[in-house]
């Protein structure tokens, strides 16, 4: 094993030699903040047409928050395992998912892209190691295919020399420097004088997938006369914000082209290129990430349930609410209060019959169904959540109250003190479930402070059990009673059922602004800070002005201040 580590710190060592930004991300990589001293990309100075980066928002949230701009912190954010799946799939067609084989990230509020989440260790580095070897080794089983020359006609060096600046600029997602060329070039000599011409290319591969440049995403940033205390990000920083963000994957030819032609320096720019990336197919991608990460869908794999509740079902309902919030934000009218009330979701013929849903018909795959909206309502109602809000054997009211409070209000509750009994009431059939919950929780102190919070949203939803089947009485054929009484909110009063909850909450301008809070800790690797308050003021305004359009939101997000710029150093880092 310590054999093993020390060759992957070597050839890790020899990647990050021949990266000279990647010198910078690898000697900040624990500190998250990028030296100055690095030298840039060859493109990073911009033209004189980007110097204004004015266009639509940008001179409005100057104007809004003073001429100083105020981006925030900008840590180095590093590839997650599912972001390095899709960019080598798009890199090199490689479908294997080595990633998921990595040290997973931890989870830090509530996603996994966080820049504090993915840290480095000597496990971690081995694991890239091993996945670049494999991925350069299959990559130049094709040579042809992967060099895109013809070595006959051409030669091995010249095509070689062509691999080098073409790859690279994939690989390191912008353009390779004069420097790093004759670094590549001159380990190219080496690696064929020691082996072949095809070895050579493939340990090229494996290097650039072991680079700092290729497993993070650095970024310096370029000096602008209109942003004071701050530096504006590269053609190339933008185009991985942009792709990163709404793909979740390297940039397309039309960004990197964007990149070269200096076309990503205004908020118009920019927006033009983010709709594009919206509608395109791949545009699903960020969306299911982030509500399969807000409602933490991978656990139903392992949620233990009934006999019915089969893996294949716990993978229908996590492609269902996928297949539901696609749906809404992308091809519907992209409105919150939608995704909140919606009486539709995705359906097979499994699924139909999992949920006993009545006068619904469904194929082989999965295809939009219309529900009854007195039983269903948007996403609160999906099964995925109404089973991983539960117990085995029965619902969990204060679990299902506490995510409403937390995840669509933002509303933290502290945890309950460490002397109190936590244990679920034992089923009773003389009581019932509800009244025994508040038996325990809203009568005495010090519980019923937040369980008379707590409990109403929760209890809104007890016509679904564990599995989140629809039922008429709970398992003693004891009447259920879902009224209450929403407390601590804007939007406090009396709901007899989860349908009039949901268009309470709907109307909720904290949970509107919830929403923007947890986008903006998805799309920029970190929670919000003092410094933010002029970006989060400017989405919150935006998100509300449209009615709650997410579509808006997301767009929004890659227009501010906190998107465009970073803080100029001061004494060596920011």
């Amino acid at each position: 094993m310590a054999v093993q580590k020390s060759k992957a710190l070597q050839i890790v060592r020899i990647a990050i030699g021949l990266s000279l930004v990647g010198i910078a991300a690898a000697t900040v990589a624990c500190s998250g903040s990028i030296q100055s001293s690095a030298e840039p990309p060859s493109n990073a100075g911009g033209s004189a047409g980007n110097k204004a980066a004015g266009g639509s928002g940008g001179a409005t949230a100057s104007a809004a928050c003073g001429e100083k701009r105020n981006p925030g912190p900008t840590p180095l954010r590093r590839l997650t395992r599912w972001e390095y799946n899709n960019t080598v799939a798009q890199l090199l067609g490689d479908k294997t998912h080595p990633a998921f084989q990595f040290v997973p990230e931890a989870s830090q509020l509530g996603f996994d892209n966080n820049a504090d989440s993915t840290t480095l260790s000597s496990v971690l580095i081995s694991q890239q190691e091993e996945a670049a070897g494999k991925l350069a080794q299959t990559a130049a089983a094709n040579l042809p295919g992967l060099l895109k020359c013809d070595v006959a006609t051409k030669g091995e060096d010249v095509c070689a020399a062509q691999f080098i600046s073409t790859f690279g600029r994939l690989a390191m997602r912008r353009k390779l420097t004069v420097r790093e060329v004759d670094r590549y070039t001159a380990f190219y000599t080496q690696q064929k004088q020691a082996g072949t011409f095809a070895s050579a290319i493939e340990q090229i591969v494996k290097t650039m997938l072991l680079s700092p440049a290729f497993l993070y995403r650095p970024e310096l940033g370029t000096t602008d006369p209109n942003a004071k205390g701050a530096l504006r990000l590269s053609g190339y920083e933008v185009a991985n914000r942009l792709s990163y963000l709404f793909w979740g994957s390297m940039p397309d030819d039309l960004l990197f082209d964007a990149a070269d032609a200096d076309m990503l320096g205004t908020p118009d720019q920019i927006r033009l290129q983010a709709e594009r990336m919206l509608a395109d197919s791949k545009g699903q991608r960020a969306i299911k990430n982030f509500y399969s990460q807000w409602a933490s869908l991978a656990q139903l794999a392992s949620t233990p349930r009934d006999a019915t509740f089969t893996p294949a079902i716990a993978e229908l309902q996590r492609q269902e609410t996928e297949a539901f919030v696609d749906e809404v934000i992308r091809r519907g009218d992209g409105k919150w209060s939608t995704l909140l009330t919606a009486p539709f979701s995705f359906m097979d013929a499994s699924l139909v019959s999992f949920y006993g849903v009545s006068n619904a018909t469904a194929g082989k795959d999965l295809q939009k169904v219309s529900l009854d909206p007195k039983r269903h309502s948007g996403l609160l109602t999906q099964g995925s959540l109404m089973t991983l809000l539960a117990h085995p054997g029965q619902t969990a009211p204060v679990l299902r109250g506490k995510f409403v409070m937390e995840r669509i209000l933002c509303q933290a509750l502290p945890p309950p003190p460490n002397n109190v009994d936590t244990t679920v009431p034992a089923p009773d059939p003389k009581v019932s479930p509800r009244k025994q919950l508040e038996q325990k929780t809203q009568t005495v102190q010090p519980c019923l402070n937040c369980h008379n919070i707590l409990n109403p949203p929760g209890f809104a939803f007890d016509h679904f059990d564990s599995t989140g089947k629809w039922r008429a009485t709970d398992h003693d054929n004891i009447p259920i009673d879902t009224s209450g009484v929403l407390q601590g909110t804007d939007v406090d009063g009396p709901f007899t059922d989860h349908v009039e909850l949901a268009k309470r909450l709907a109307q909720s301008k904290l949970s509107r602004d919830c929403v923007v809070t947890e986008w903006f800790r998805y799309a920029y690797g970190r929670d919000h800070t003092d410094a933010d308050e002029c970006t989060i003021n400017q989405l919150q305004t935006l998100f509300d002005a449209s009615g709650g359009d997410l579509r808006k939101l997301l767009l929004g997000l890659a227009q501010t201040d906190a998107f465009r710029y970073r803080l100029a150093p001061t004494g060596g880092g920011n």
